[in-house]
């Protein structure tokens, strides 16, 4: 992450990310069971592993990738 130029208050915000993904999964886990298939439905049309998809996306977007310069 650092090669795409984060800084400090960068991965501040990652690790708010990798936090809220570990809410939803505790979140989903207690609705719908923690067996595989169980919690691969309760992913589907999740809205908030979308919303966080979509803020990662856009806090993602605005790091070049390294090597495709």
């Amino acid at each position: 992450m650092s090669t795409r130029g984060c800084m400090e208050s960068d991965f501040e915000t990652i690790a708010d990310f990798l936090l809220r993904a570990a809410q939803i999964t505790v979140s989903i886990q207690r609705e719908y069971g923690k067996f595989q298939k169980d919690f691969i439905e309760g992913l589907k049309n999740n809205k908030d592993i979308y919303e966080l998809r979509n803020r990662v996306e856009t806090f993602a977007s605005q790091f070049e990738m390294p090597g495709y310069d």
